[in-house]
């Protein structure tokens, strides 16, 4: 019995559900009832952020909005970004891995290219040059244009690690047997290639969701939004507004309450630790059953 894929599965279902279903839920808080303050019998004023309570489970932020309504209505679109980006880096790193296989020729100096580049330069650091580019700052595209860019990121790791598996296919006697056999090139493809490299291509594609996850993290922490919009305040002058609700979004700003108000940072850092965890865990059990096969 795989307990690692059966333990991964219930938590992967729950992430699915709370974030599909969550927002349908009757408890989560109406924006018509956010309140900054609360009036108590005995004439005390308390001030928000709320500490969690009956009224509000994982308490609020400096806002008065209910953390746990935060996380259930952000767990959508925080999978689909995590999806998005995931699969653009596999649109582009899978056919690279395949075209690079031989070890040699452009395929191969792109994939190796990409992959020296982002090993001596720090992630992290490349995604805040980038997202803070004036050109990408002011773009009507900049969500789009992130997204790619992430995907970009690791995509030579992501190359490196199909190109690896392909040329071991290459190599083997049933590859040898289709080209003396003058397969097609579809055949191939779909009977040799695909056969062999399902498997690990899906253990691949989860492992790198969860790091894809665990830098949105790190971008989130540092207030780095995907979509935002400039606004003018009277009092303060020209704000940056978060104009997409995701986890990584709800760290931004939250250092100041690290030693405060700890539940503020704490939600949405549990939930992306709980995603990291979920889909690393998935991943390593799906290799393990694969390997038993």
């Amino acid at each position: 019995m795989n307990k690692q894929l059966i333990f991964s599965s219930f938590l992967l279902l729950i992430l699915l559900f709370v974030s599909i279903i969550g927002p349908y839920f009757p408890f989560l808080q109406d924006p018509e009832d956010v309140k900054e303050y609360i009036l108590h019998d005995d004439g005390t004023i308390e001030v928000a952020p709320f500490s969690p309570s009956q009224m509000y489970w994982l308490g609020t932020d400096h806002y008065g909005v209910d953390l746990l309504t935060l996380i259930i209505t952000g767990g959508r679109d925080t999978l689909l970004v995590l999806l998005a980006i995931t699969v653009i880096r596999f649109l582009i790193a899978v056919p690279l891995g395949i075209l690079a296989r031989k070890n040699k020729g452009f395929f191969h100096l792109v994939v190796s290219s990409l992959n020296s580049f982002f090993s001596m330069v720090p992630i992290l650091f490349f995604a805040l040059l980038f997202m803070n580019l004036p050109m990408i700052i002011a773009s009507e595209y900049r969500f789009v244009l992130i997204l790619v860019t992430l995907a970009l990121l690791e995509c030579g790791r992501t190359a490196t690690a199909v190109q690896t598996q392909v040329a071991q296919i290459d190599r083997s006697a049933y590859m040898e047997g289709a080209v003396i056999n003058g397969s097609k090139w579809s055949t191939v493809l779909r009977f040799y290639y695909w056969r062999h490299l399902r498997n690990q291509l899906i253990v691949l594609f989860f492992l790198d969701a969860s790091r894809v996850m665990l830098l949105l993290g790190q971008l989130g922490f540092l207030s780095m939004f995907f979509a935002q919009t400039w606004v003018l305040d009277e009092a303060i002058g020209i704000l940056v507004r978060n104009d997409l609700h995701i986890w990584p979004t709800m760290l931004a700003d939250t250092r100041k309450f690290l030693h405060s108000n700890i539940w503020i940072p704490l939600a949405p850092a549990f939930m992306i630790t709980i995603t990291i965890f979920t889909l690393q865990l998935f991943g390593e059990g799906l290799r393990s059953r694969f390997e038993k096969k």
